[in-house]
This record gives structure tokens, sequence and C-alpha cells, in this order.
């Protein structure tokens, strides 16, 4: 009698149990909610600086927003092809293949004397709220490199007092162009080569009394141009890259010297 009443209540509870755990087996299939892993894969395909050249606030945004269909695969700059290819084999779909960018100073650096001896803070940003900077040039490089210390790629250095940016290392985030108080920075395209090395809005007298580097507006680039790709606005030339073909006519009749043709 001792052994039934251990063994009863023990084989119960083992059916019990047992048919406990079957019913919890199926359920657990029948209400399994699949994960969706893609917006994790495809965060893992971008370089995560959460640079916003993308526009949007993060990498993990963005990825939720591609996830949705919201935006292109290919917004990301500094992931480039392999990024955008990485996030089309994810969502199934063929990406366009994207041209790659890179930063430049619209700046030769001024070559006269400077107004005053700053002894603020150093930066681009404290410098110029302080009379446009000590550069006799009001709108050229600043020369404290906020730039240079928001580059996550070490892609620009300070170059006699002007910023310099290593096209093979930049990857085109943007970040130097937020930095720069000046807006001196620009992203261009692999196939824009030819550019203008000047940013100076003054008319053509104080321009060059600043700087002999300076665009000077005085149209020769313009008539030259047979794509009529360059135009002069606020006293400095500007290049309509939808038609210029970079023949480099331009750089030919420029008497200052302040059109060039970049290399990468």
């Amino acid at each position: 009698m001792i052994v039934i009443d251990i063994i009863v209540p023990v084989a119960i509870f083992l059916l019990v149990g047992g048919a406990a755990g079957v019913i919890l087996t199926f359920a657990s299939r029948a209400l399994e909610v699949e994960l969706d892993t893609t917006v994790d894969t495809i965060l893992g395909s971008l370089p995560g600086i959460n640079c916003g050249a993308c526009s949007y606030a993060s990498c993990e945004a963005y990825a939720v927003a591609v996830k949705k269909g919201e935006c292109a695969p290919s917004l990301c700059k500094p992931g480039g092809v392999e990024a955008a290819d990485a996030i089309g084999s994810v969502l199934g779909i063929s990406v366009e293949p994207c041209e790659r960018e890179c930063a430049f100073v619209h700046c030769a650096g001024a070559t006269t004397e400077e107004k005053f001896k700053y002894n603020g803070t150093f930066t681009c940003a404290a410098s110029e709220l302080y009379y446009s900077g000590e550069s006799c040039c009001n709108n050229g490089c600043l020369g404290y490199g906020d730039c240079e210390r928001v580059c996550v790629y070490n892609a620009i250095s300070m170059v006699n007092g002007v910023a310099t940016v290593d096209a093979h290392r930049c990857w085109a985030c943007g970040l130097c162009v937020t930095a720069c108080p000046n807006r001196l920075i620009t992203l261009r395209k692999h196939s824009e080569r030819v550019m203008i090395n000047c940013s100076s809005h003054e008319m053509s007298k104080r321009t060059r009394a600043a700087c002999a580097h300076g665009c000077i507006a005085c149209g020769l680039c313009v008539k030259k141009c047979n794509k009529k790709a360059i135009e002069v606005k606020d006293n400095c030339a500007f290049i309509d890259y939808d038609k210029c073909n970079s023949c480099g006519d331009c750089i030919a009749v420029c008497p200052i010297k302040c059109i060039i043709y970049e290399k990468w």
C-alpha cells in the first residue's frame, strides 16, 4: 500500500506534466511570432558613424526608413557602393550605382596680412563671430580646423592655415560641410574635376585687396565656356556641373588662376 501511495501520485504528476509540456509546445509553435531582422541586417551594412549625410538622425533611423521603403538604399555616402549593394541584397532589389563624392574647400588661402591678432577661443566658429575672423578676406578659410576636428576619417588637415582634403580618405559624410562657419566646403562628385577655388562675394576691388587668389568676377570664364556651364553669382564664378564636361578651357583664361583642375 505504501508503494502504491507513492507511485500513483508520481505517475499522475508525470502524466500531467507531460501533457502540459506537449500543450505548451504546440501552443508556442502556433502562437510564435517571427522576428524581422531586416533592420538589424541593414544596420550592419552601414558604417555606423551617424553622420546625417543621408538626412536621417542616425544609421538606425535610416535603416528603418529603408526597410519601410521611405527612401533609397543608396543615400549612405560613407558606405558608398558597397553599402548600397549590401542593402539591395538584403531587400532583394537592384540598386542604382552611386558616384563617389569628396569634400572640397573653396579657398586657396588669403595672401595678405591679418587685420588683427586674434586671441580668443581658437575655433573657426568663435573666430568668425569676431569681425569675420582675423584674415583680410571675410569669406575665406578661418584656419582653426573645425572641419579637421569633426572628420572621422582623418581626411582633412591644415596646410599653411587652409583646410586641405585628402580625396582618397574622404567619404563625403558631410560633417565638415556643417562645421565650416563660412560655408566654404561642398561635396563634389568624382566626375566634377574643374573647381572654383574661391568663395568670396566681395566686389572685385576688395577681393584683390584681400587675396591674390580671389575671383574678381571678370567673366572671362563665362565667355570662354562653350557649354554655358559657368556664370557669375554674387561676384564669384559658379559652375553648373550638369553642363560642365571638365574641358578646362575656363582654367586657361582665368587671369587669377582661381579655377583649378582637381585630381583624385
